[in-house]
């Protein structure tokens, strides 16, 4: 009576045991601290109501959409991609963020195989054999018999060691969702600046295409004061190798297009068998810019003739129409609305790069605790039942049995392994402190950098003005014969370049900008969008 008593009360710890392991195994996570969402996390929760999630699917390899030449289509009918619908499809194409999600998927497995040390552990067993006895030459014996066991053993408790193990492998997934939204920062501030690159490259051409209408009237008029006798042959010479000089700066301005569109494309993933064209953006529009039609000619050196008027005294005039039709005309500049303090507290606070480093400090904790807990000793259960058959007889004794496992213990070796974790704690603090000098001073200097460029385009504004009010005096001077065809090319060519510095202030403000919000981690909110405000 006392022997089934006993097998009664052991069998009731074992299973106490049971379900104080699973629940130690079980998701801990309501307990655990309360750490900031992730960009990872924000956008995982936004998309649990749109989408059922999926079966996870094999890797399949990237199909690569033919060379693009000419598009079959009408640039009339081509897709219009936003800015934003870019980032969307990178998002949704790059690769590398599906990189990130394997590594947290990587790192959330951890965290199970942590648990595991909580779980049922199962062995079982399976023995035959066979004794024959020849000891003597009267009596020859053989046996056989063979035996079945199962045990089932578990850890009750370990004073904490896989407590901090398992606290170690979710702070790694935490780093390593940080990990995925500084990836995420990374793609949307390349596939942004590569469309500002392209805006500016259709405005540049633009500029060009201009110049070489501009270039085919001077060397028009200038012939036609030759044959009046009122220019020289040099002048002539020198309006034609102007013109030329105009004609191979457009064909640049084409190249360079259709470099900059294969750049976003590739800053894309984009693996369409279309082409699209782009749109301006709230900080990046110019009036006249047809791109559609720009598109359409990049591949053809052909301009439009221009529009020819005369004067008085029936010598060419340049049209009106030209020079006046500027990329400055309706230009609007929205700047960002907040202060620099504003900025840099954001940063602190946002920076994906920052919080992994946070993360990576309680992994070290988890990881001194873990070590300075291998001296206590482990309480394990188990159970045990067995099947054993012979010639003769059978049994099937069933065991269950409770026992602290004090293991093997090096004290030398732990105390070394303690300092070797104190050090790695230290380096991560340090790095921590690191990162958030670094962020401190960088915000700062992108900010300085965005506004200054906000002060610069007014001005460049204004000099795109004087110098097109200079080439139009210049212009009439030389129509009338007051001024040689050195001073009317001078005065074109600081219109021309006025014109494309104001562009490239207005692309290096647009890259400052984006460089700002990168670093002060705006990325996307919980609709998917980029975050400009505070």
């Amino acid at each position: 009576m006392k022997k089934e008593l006993y097998k009664k009360i052991l069998a009731g710890i074992f299973i106490s045991a049971f379900f104080v392991s699973m629940s130690a195994y079980a998701d801990d996570s309501a307990s655990a601290p309360q750490q900031k969402k992730s960009i990872f996390s924000r956008l995982k929760n936004s998309n649990k109501q749109k989408t059922v999630k999926k079966k996870k699917s094999k890797v399949e390899e990237i199909k690569l959409p033919p060379v693009q030449g000419k598009p079959k289509i009408p640039f009339s009918q081509i897709t219009v991609m936003t800015i934003d619908d870019c980032v969307k499809y990178a998002l949704e194409h790059n690769p590398q963020l599906k990189v990130s999600e394997e590594r947290i998927e990587a790192a959330k497995a951890g965290i199970g195989q942590a648990r595991a040390n909580y779980a049922p552990k199962f062995t079982v067993g399976y023995n035959l054999y066979h004794k024959n006895n020849q000891a003597t030459q009267v009596v020859r014996a053989y046996d056989n018999a063979m035996g079945f066991n199962v045990k089932v053993s578990e850890t009750i408790w370990d004073f904490g060691k896989t407590t901090a193990k398992i606290k170690m492998a979710k702070y790694d997934t935490k780093a390593a969702e940080y990990d995925y939204g500084y990836e995420l920062l990374e793609i949307i501030f390349k596939v942004r600046t590569n469309y500002y690159k392209v805006l500016s490259a259709l405005a540049d051409l633009d500029i060009f295409e201009q110049n070489v209408r501009i270039q085919t009237l001077n060397f028009d008029r200038t012939k036609a004061m030759f044959d009046e006798g009122l220019k020289s042959k040099i002048d002539v010479v020198n309006a034609e190798v102007n013109l030329s000089d105009a004609k191979i700066q457009l064909v640049e301005g084409q190249n360079y297009l259709l470099n900059a569109i294969i750049n976003l494309q590739d800053s894309m993933f984009y693996q369409e068998d279309k082409p699209f064209i782009v749109t301006n953006t709230e900080n990046f529009g110019f009036l006249k810019a047809d791109y559609k039609k720009k598109m359409d000619s990049v591949n053809n050196t052909k301009i439009p003739a221009p529009v020819m008027k005369k004067n008085e005294d029936g010598l060419v005039l340049l049209s009106s129409g030209i020079e006046h039709n500027d990329i400055i005309q309706d230009y609007e500049l929205n700047p960002l609305k907040f202060t620099k303090q504003q900025a840099v507290d954001k940063a602190l606070e946002l920076r994906p790069d920052l919080q992994s480093d946070m993360m990576v400090v309680k992994v070290q904790e988890e990881s001194l605790k873990a070590l300075k807990k291998q001296y206590a000793p482990s309480i394990n259960a188990n159970l045990t039942w067995a099947y054993n058959r012979d010639e003769h007889s059978y049994s099937s004794p069933l065991q269950v049995g409770a026992g602290i496992d004090l293991g093997s213990i090096n004290p030398y070796g732990i105390h070394y392994q303690i300092k070797e974790g104190e050090n790695y704690l230290n380096i991560a603090k340090h790095n921590v402190n690191i990162a958030k000098s670094s962020i401190y001073w960088e915000v700062q200097n992108n900010y300085i950098n965005m506004r200054q460029m906000e002060r610069e385009i007014p001005l460049m504004n204004t000099k795109v003005k004087a110098t097109l009010e200079n080439f139009e005096l210049a212009d009439g001077r030389y129509s009338v014969g007051l001024n040689n065809y050195v001073e009317l090319q001078d005065a074109l060519r600081a219109y021309n370049q006025a014109q494309l510095n104001f562009v490239e202030s207005v692309l290096k403000y647009n890259i400052a900008r984006e460089e700002l919000l990168k670093s002060m981690g705006l990325g996307l909110d919980k609709d998917g969008n980029l975050m400009t405000e505070l």
